[in-house]
């Protein structure tokens, strides 16, 4: 269930008081002057909305992962140390910068597009972890 709070004006600061129960029972639309401008989630919400969304992304983007593994050797022989895009199953574009790459894709409204350097060499990647990953496919 989600409420709908007002934020009064008083001399250009903003006060809001939220009960810890409110927050746990669903989002809470802050609005302005009858618009809204945010949303509080509680953190569980939140989280479980971050973990979906994360998980969708990863999931739209498998297709371009794979694609890039099955064109890796062709790739090591045209783009070796580039960094390439592959948007719907091919190479769309690369170059030896990646914030560059990414800007010129963007640009081009690919999405989701899987971006990734092309080398012999597995990638990799390090996590700050208590914690030891045995074993990552990327």
């Amino acid at each position: 269930m989600s409420t709908t709070m007002t934020l009064k004006e008083a001399q250009a600061a903003y006060a809001l008081t939220i009960e810890t129960s409110q927050a746990s029972q669903g989002p809470i639309f802050v609005e302005h002057e009858g618009r809204p401008v945010a949303v509080i989630l509680s953190v569980e919400d939140y989280e479980q909305r971050s973990d979906a969304w994360q998980q969708e992304q990863l999931r739209r983007l498998e297709p371009n992962r794979s694609a890039f593994r099955r064109l890796l050797p062709e790739l090591l022989k045209t783009h070796n140390g580039q960094f390439v895009a592959i948007y719907r199953g091919r190479l769309v574009d690369a170059d030896p910068n990646r914030i560059t790459l990414v800007r010129r894709t963007r640009s081009r409204g690919y999405r989701p597009v899987y971006i990734q350097k092309v080398t012999a060499e597995a990638r990799i990647v390090e996590f700050p972890s208590l914690e030891e990953a045995w074993h990552v496919s990327l």
